[in-house]
């Protein structure tokens, strides 16, 4: 009762925040949105009140990952930034924010080496078993890898601007690492089913860990790969054992996931588990909408959270 209590207070907290920020982003802006109106009539008054309310979600969620970041030393599921906020209501409009840490997530940037040249074969092991679980074709970790590394030597089920410039609209092998997750559409057998598989498991900004209190069946399943897996696979019952656990026993160290079972125990002890996990997050991505009279816009922004502080490291106002 007294952790729901806190969510409560977190939730309520975070509400307040959000109107503050609202206030003082109305102050700033009003005699703006006035000129813009009277010059763009009623759907651009909207639009940019939108876009006051857009920002507004995503300085109450910056506030709300500050204060966090005070409370405790690892993320889970069960906090207030990642628990589901309702809509808020204010004035004419509507504000829905969602924020989800990228650390639950696998990050394609990792899967070559700093040098650019030669792939992380463990890391790459990974991602091939997440292609696995997920029912996507093996041929696209040599793709993406293709797609990362510095040379234009395609792999086995790769492809380099050879293939791409043969396209219909060709383009080049970009050879350097993705920008955002929405440029994997380019790569080779990245099908429009294929990514929306994808999308929700993989990333481009992270800590280069995996957080194991907030990370999904898939991803925690595939982290037993490559020479991990000498001590064993995690399928979907030890996963959803983990899972189990966490809900109940938060981890607030990696070594914490031996206490799960005999077989994480042992996972964690003779195999390189502990070097591609963690339990807290750094970087988050904050998606808000602001809705009036029927019309939309939204803030995607990615925040490195460093000590207390959110530093915006991607920002895409639609």
């Amino acid at each position: 009762m007294k952790r729901l209590r806190g969510n409560e207070d977190g939730i309520a907290l975070l509400v307040t925040l959000l109107v503050l920020v609202l206030i003082v982003a109305l102050a700033n802006e009003i005699f703006r949105i006035g000129a813009r109106a009277a010059q763009t009539g009623a759907y651009g008054r909207d639009s940019i009140e939108c876009g006051l309310l857009a920002e507004a979600g995503t300085g109450a969620a910056r506030i709300a990952l500050r204060q966090d970041a005070r409370e405790n030393s690892y993320d889970t599921l069960d906090e207030f930034w990642s628990r589901p906020v309702p809509p808020i209501e204010l004035g004419n409009g509507v504000i829905n924010v969602t924020v989800e840490d990228e650390e639950r997530k696998i990050d394609l940037n990792l899967l070559v080496m700093p040098n650019g040249i030669a792939p992380d074969e463990q890391r790459l092991a990974i991602f091939r078993r997440l292609l696995d679980i997920l029912g996507i074709d093996g041929a696209v970790a040599d793709a993406v890898v293709d797609w990362l590394d510095a040379d234009d030597s395609p792999r086995v089920g790769g492809a380099e601007t050879a293939y791409y410039q043969g396209l219909p609209y060709p383009y080049s092998a970009k050879n350097d690492l993705f920008d955002t997750v929405d440029e994997l559409r380019l790569v080779k057998g990245v099908t429009g089913e294929v990514f929306e598989k994808l999308r929700p498991f993989v990333t481009v900004f992270s800590s280069a860990k995996v957080n194991i209190n907030t990370a999904p069946k898939e991803v925690i399943m595939a982290l037993s790969a490559g020479s991990i897996a000498g001590a064993g696979e995690i399928g979907p019952a030890e996963a959803d054992q983990l899972i189990a656990y966490r809900r109940d026993h938060p981890f607030r160290s990696v070594s914490d996931i031996k206490n799960v079972s005999p077989f994480f125990a042992d996972l964690y002890g003779k195999t390189l588990l502990q070097n591609y996990i963690d339990v807290r997050s750094t970087v988050f991505h904050v998606r808000s909408i602001g809705t009036v009279a029927g019309t939309a816009r939204t803030v995607d922004a990615i925040g490195l959270r460093s000590g207390n502080e959110i530093q915006w490291r991607f920002w895409r106002l639609e």
